[in-house]
């Protein structure tokens, strides 16, 4: 349900957009966790490579001083400008159907970049770090988080949720590091996240029965994810992983 004379007034109060408007808890613990400690200033240049709709793109923007948001998918683009009417209006906000090789960017105009569970979905992922290393300006930061499944151990659900949702890697942390040291980023941070076995289990129930969450239903599971991550927060391995990296000068 929508109320949109509500959602206009509270989008021109600031209050909105917010990522506790997503119905799927895990990628609202998913995108705190990654921003912890990042500090968005009110001139920065950000891209969201992958932003598909636009939702984590219309949060960053209440922060940010000029957001451009990506994606390949002329149907998630579309999406994102009529949803961006709404939930960015008067921002500097720039969404734009391609690649980020085809994009065109100048070198080092971006702060930032930020991308949300995508590059494992990207088959040439080299080229894609080093266009990303390009449009960076010195002492810019890499901000993602991708998959991993260190702890899903059957196989065969592996595979069905490689296919369902066009995974092409699961990654490692070492394999994150080399590449990014090898486009010469440094200051490298690499934090596993959903490392419960509460975590673990949910998300299974996902893949095997496409378990779902409303707009309030969600609530109860956000809040069990967060105490389960906070009591496991010494294992080594988790469901996603989440990279802090800075271009070196």
């Amino acid at each position: 349900m929508s109320w949109p004379i509500l959602d206009r007034a509270l989008v021109r109060t600031g209050l909105l957009p917010s990522c506790y408007m997503w119905p799927n808890p895990f990628k609202i613990v998913e995108f705190q966790a990654l921003l912890d400690g990042v500090r968005i200033a009110p001139t920065d240049a950000i891209l969201d490579v992958g932003c598909g709709g636009g939702p984590q793109a219309f949060v960053l923007a209440r922060r940010a001083g000029r957001i451009v948001g990506i994606d390949p998918a002329p149907s998630q683009i579309e999406r994102a400008r009529r949803l961006a009417r709404t939930w960015a209006p008067g921002r500097d906000l720039e969404l734009r159907c391609t690649t980020i090789e085809r994009a065109g960017f100048a070198p080092r105009t971006f702060d930032k970049v930020f991308s949300f569970s995508v590059l494992e979905h990207i088959p040439n992922r080299d080229e894609t770090l080093a266009v990303i290393a390009d449009v960076l300006r010195p002492g810019g930061a890499l901000i993602f988080s991708c998959d991993s499944m260190a702890t899903m151990a059957d196989p065969a659900r592996r595979a069905r949720h490689q296919a369902e949702h066009a995974v092409l890697t699961y990654f490692t942390p070492p394999e994150l590091r080399g590449m990014l040291e090898a486009r010469g980023f440094g200051q490298i941070r690499i934090r596993p996240l959903f490392r419960s076995p509460y975590a673990l289990r949910t998300f299974e129930a996902a893949v095997d029965r496409g378990l779902g969450f409303g707009r309030y239903a969600k609530f109860p599971a956000l809040a069990r994810l967060r105490f389960e991550e906070w009591r496991h927060r010494r294992c080594a391995d988790g469901l996603f992983l989440l990279v802090h990296a800075v271009k070196q000068p």
